[in-house]
């Protein structure tokens, strides 16, 4: 039987963020899931350096979840689980916020920002985003999809034929012909770019305008180790607030993705957007249950270890910054 943990608040639920970090990564769903793959507790908690010492001994436990291998997440390999591991993991999830799906804090945002992702990610999230905005549970006053020029995989080929759009293949052009049918949208008004023979060095921006006058943005961002690899979140993040839209203190952002990403992507937003910016971020995830068969992703246990370690990460980077930050 799957474990029912307390659901664990969002790190920033308070204006004490540390306090969040450190009620996350202390959690009972997490002391579980260390358990539950043979770690020692005590021995992660020793550190003398508290927290951060604490998310780095974490980080390395973790590293025994990651079967990514330089690989996209949606070709990871598979963990071989025992059937109480599963449960746990299952458990562990839901409590930690990679299987919740709940409404936006708030009606009223000055910017939603759609993540980008493979073909399944920029059809779902830009669906769900449009389908808010059109029934009037959010108003903004601007959308962004952010993303970056990533070529398909195989099943993204396979998606997008099934959706009617066999033409794509990579990110950005999936995110910009979703975005322009999730929100009914004629030709650009503005389109510029540039071009590049390294993974990562192009970059693409452009601008519509929605029904009722609203500015939607579609763009792709460069990476900052563009000989490397493509841009990441951190990457389009900086990017959206240097090059897209002019972000500015006390601005409220409303961030979609997909619910297994929630945790990691909401915590790397504080750090890039939150912090520097001081602008309120708010991060949901899509209702799977929205979905038509071939676009649902039933994400394994293995995927959700991925998800935790992946929080992990951004909480321990998160941390890194507050300290950076403090007076």
């Amino acid at each position: 039987m799957t474990p029912r943990f307390t659901p664990v608040p969002a790190v920033d639920v308070d204006p004490d963020l540390r306090s969040g970090i450190e009620r996350w990564a202390l959690s009972a769903p997490m002391r579980a899931l260390v358990k539950a793959f043979d770690g020692d507790w005590t021995a992660l908690t020793r550190s003398t350096d508290g927290i951060p010492g604490y998310l780095s001994a974490l980080d390395t436990f973790s590293e025994r979840w990651d079967t990514r291998f330089g690989l996209e997440r949606n070709f990871a390999h598979e963990l071989t689980l025992s059937e109480k591991q599963v449960e746990i993991v299952i458990g562990a999830a839901d409590a930690l916020g990679l299987r919740s799906i709940r409404p936006p804090r708030h009606r009223d945002y000055d910017h939603v920002l759609l993540l980008g992702g493979m073909f399944r990610a920029c059809f779902t999230r830009t669906g769900y985003a449009a389908g808010l905005i059109r029934a009037g549970a959010v108003r903004t006053k601007a959308v962004t999809a952010l993303g970056a020029h990533r070529p398909f995989g195989a099943d993204d080929f396979v998606l997008a034929a099934a959706a009617g759009l066999p033409e794509l293949a990579d990110e950005y052009e999936a995110l910009d012909a979703c975005t322009r049918l999730a929100f009914s949208l004629p030709e650009p008004e503005y389109a510029d770019g540039q071009l590049s023979d390294t993974a990562g060095g192009a970059w693409s921006l452009r601008r519509y305008r929605f029904a009722d006058g609203t500015p939607v943005a579609v763009a792709a961002a460069p990476s900052s180790e563009p000989l490397v690899r493509c841009a990441d979140i951190p990457d389009a993040l900086v990017w959206f607030a240097e090059h897209v839209v002019p972000v500015c203190p006390g601005q409220r952002l409303l961030m979609v993705t997909t619910p297994i990403y929630v945790p990691t992507q909401h915590a790397t937003a504080l750090r890039i957007l939150g912090l520097p910016y001081r602008v309120e971020i708010d991060t949901v995830g899509y209702d799977p249950r929205l979905l038509s068969p071939p676009l649902k992703e039933p994400f394994n246990p293995s995927k959700y270890l991925l998800g935790v370690r992946s929080s992990i990460r951004a909480l321990r980077d998160l941390l890194q910054a507050l300290d950076a930050d403090a007076p």
